[in-house]
């Protein structure tokens, strides 16, 4: 089957015709016990007094209420991180922690979180449900700065720290000249008068209590889960001037025109005063559109699937049509129903009571009232002929009654009901304190309590505030557990830019776009005062279980400070560190200094420790004295050695020359004398033969 996409006529037409089939519609079964359930808070009457008969209206349902509230309220403001997300692995740790702290903040810090969180419940316990909106608050804020009598560089250094928030215009300027004496020569200086126009541009987290009649939720939904709703509507007033601060279209809005400003039927019934005025349309900024902003799942392009998407409608035009993947709104219940998006509220479970209580208590003092003053039956006889008497019996101011016969006056017979009450108004109480938990006239019989234990006493108490704890409990897995897992996304979807916060004394950057998605949240609720109270004591038993085991290694001082830590954070006295230091920012500690005896014994020791080393020194000198006196004998001796020879050495070898000086010159000799005998012309080779022969046994000789 093909499917065209949707116009604007057909978007308007879906939109309208889920808004008018939505829960929470005023004049709806929901809008009237909400209305129901506010005139019994607020102690209206019931409708059927009569004149001349008490009409007290007893308030158990203000009471139960309001005795709730700082039970539950402690629980959840009393500690910093009363929701954490878990880690998915061991080096997941450092960061989950982090990213605790900071959605913590967000929420505590820089939102009035305690405000919001105190009409979200008081909402919850008043009304079938309660609701709260967390959402990116991104609007545009101006304001005017005025200066007077600066001069240019106080006039440079105010627009530069105004221009770190935001864009500075001058919206007027004068100037003037003034004289100014400066060591006795006069000078002129000119000085400045400005107005300066600031405009910020605001992105933070913003955290908002929203009235049950202002939200609209699918007739369809059946869980307490909002993100399970296929459509839910915001139907809220707002200004011209809100409007545009927050971006819509000056031209659209004055198409559309503003609604109507008479108050709905239960908003009327909010009201102290019948005579509350319309809003004042005198100024145009002021005037007031009716604005629904709805998400909802549907099928614009025609593709067969539904998206999620914001759709804002003013009257019958779309200012805002976008895809999603972020609801706002969060919903509470005291008691949740099975398989139904309403639940029951503590006034549900009570106002009955309130209504026997006020019945039983008209009927005590009407009772009360007619012992005091009692009905008179007059006889004829007891009227004096001048009918002064009926007079005088109705002025209470007469002291003389004037009758002819006293016997003919008396008075009514009253029978006291007072004791038979007071058990009944009893039993109605301890049936109040079943049905809530709440039990402010808690107490035991004095005589028992003087033999009761403390334990006795606490389990008691205990018993008593099961109830309180069980609507805790529901509170943190339902509506601010959900909280902080919106929290997380709408930082991680939104917030695209480092940033820096103070944490716990230390300065912390992070960038929430850099965060992995986070779904598993533990919350550490539902358990009460009283468990805080065991928690601390039991802390406070460790802390002395570790002075002890620290003596023997089995405590560090990092285990001491967690403990600390966690003390300090359940009493909710401020940051940790104001009171102990983290030994891990501690340096590593100096050896202490040694005592005065310690410096002289050390004194004592190094002047007998000098001694001896000059004593040695001594001995040593001598020894090197010794050694360099041997050394030198030693050198000297040798060096005679060396010289005696070098003597001999000389000798021999003067010798050795002088012998071969002889040889050569034996050789030059008989070298001269065959030349000389070869020079000679000698005749006969007999003789020359014989001389040369001689000559030759001669050289062999």
């Amino acid at each position: 089957m093909d499917i065209e996409p949707m116009d604007e006529s057909q978007v308007v037409s879906i939109v309208r015709g889920k808004i008018n089939d939505c829960l929470n519609e005023s004049g709806g079964e929901i809008s009237e016990t909400r209305m129901e359930n506010y005139d019994y808070y607020v102690g209206r009457e019931y409708g059927n007094e009569r004149d001349g008969f008490s009409s007290v209206v007893t308030r158990e349902t203000m009471e139960a209420v309001e005795w709730a509230l700082p039970s539950i309220m402690r629980v959840f403001t009393s500690s910093s991180e009363v929701v954490k997300y878990e880690p998915v692995g061991p080096e997941d740790e450092q960061e989950a922690r982090q990213q605790t702290q900071i959605s913590n903040h967000y929420l505590t810090r820089e939102n009035n979180a305690f405000l919001a969180l105190y009409n979200w419940f008081k909402d919850t316990l008043m009304y079938p449900n309660g609701y709260i909106k967390l959402f990116m608050d991104e609007r545009v804020v101006t304001r005017t700065e005025e200066f007077k009598g600066l001069d240019m560089m106080q006039l440079q250094a105010a627009m530069f720290n105004l221009s770190q928030e935001g864009e500075v215009e001058v919206v007027e300027q004068e100037s003037a000249y003034e004289e100014v004496m400066t060591d006795g020569y006069a000078s002129q200086t000119e000085t400045f008068s400005v107005k300066l126009r600031v405009t910020k541009q605001i992105c933070e987290p913003k955290l908002v209590n929203i009235p049950p009649d202002e939200l609209l939720v699918a007739e369809n939904c059946f869980s307490i889960d909002l993100d399970e709703a296929d459509f839910i509507c915001h139907r809220v007033r707002k200004t011209y001037s809100e409007l545009v601060e927050m971006g819509y279209d000056r031209d659209m809005l004055e198409d559309v025109g503003s609604g109507s400003n008479q108050f709905d039927e239960e908003d009327e019934n909010k009201l102290f005063s019948e005579d509350e005025d319309d809003v004042d349309e005198s100024d145009p900024s002021m005037r007031l559109y009716t604005v629904n902003e709805c998400f909802l799942k549907i099928d614009e392009d025609g593709d067969g699937i539904a998206e999620h998407r914001k759709i804002c409608l003013i009257g019958s035009t779309i200012f805002a049509d976008e895809e999603i993947n972020y609801q706002p709104f969060v919903a509470l219940t005291t008691v949740p129903l099975p398989h139904q998006h309403p639940g029951m509220s503590m006034i549900d479970m009570v106002k009955d009571i309130q209504k026997i209580k006020s019945t039983l208590m008209r009927n005590m003092l009407d009772n009360i009232y007619k012992a005091n003053v009692r009905r008179k039956y007059v006889g004829d006889a007891f009227i004096s002929d001048e009918a002064g008497t009926l007079d005088v019996l109705l002025d209470t101011a007469s002291e003389f009654i004037p009758a002819r016969d006293p016997s003919a006056l008396r008075e009514e017979q009253v029978q006291p009901i007072v004791s038979e009450i007071l058990p009944v108004i009893k039993t109605m109480d301890e049936v109040q304190g079943i049905r809530t938990g709440v039990t402010p006239q808690l107490s035991l019989d004095p005589n028992i309590l003087r033999e009761t234990t403390m334990g006795a006493y606490q389990s008691a108490i205990s018993q008593a505030s099961q109830r309180i704890e069980m609507i805790v409990r529901i509170f943190g897995e339902t509506g601010v557990k959900q909280l902080f897992v919106k929290m997380h996304q709408l930082l991680r979807t939104t917030v695209d830019k480092d940033r820096t916060i103070r944490i716990r004394g230390e300065w912390v950057a992070f960038n929430p776009a850099n965060w992995s998605e986070r779904n598993n949240v533990s919350v550490e609720v539902g358990l009460g005062y009283n468990s805080k109270a065991e928690e601390l004591q039991m802390l406070n038993n460790l802390l002395t279980i570790q002075k002890e085991a620290a003596q023997h290694g089995l405590a560090t001082p990092g285990n001491v400070y967690n403990t600390l830590d966690r003390i300090v954070e359940l009493g909710n006295v401020g940051e940790t560190q104001t009171f102990f230091t983290d030994p891990a920012t501690v340096p590593p500690k100096q050896p202490a200094g040694p005592s005065v005896a310690e410096q002289l014994a050390m004194t004592d020791l190094q002047m007998r420790q000098a001694e001896s080393q000059a004593n040695l020194q001594m001995k040593s000198n001598e020894m090197q004295m010794k050694q360099q006196s041997a050394a030198v004998e030693a050198q000297t001796k040798m060096a005679m050695d060396q010289q005696k020879m070098q003597m001999q050495i000389a000798e021999l070898q003067a010798k050795l020359a002088e012998m071969d000086a002889d040889k050569k010159l034996k050789e030059a000799q008989t070298y001269k004398t065959l030349e000389e005998a070869r020079g000679l012309d000698l005749e006969n080779d007999g003789t020359e033969t014989g001389v040369v022969d001689l000559l030759t046994e001669q050289l062999r000789g």
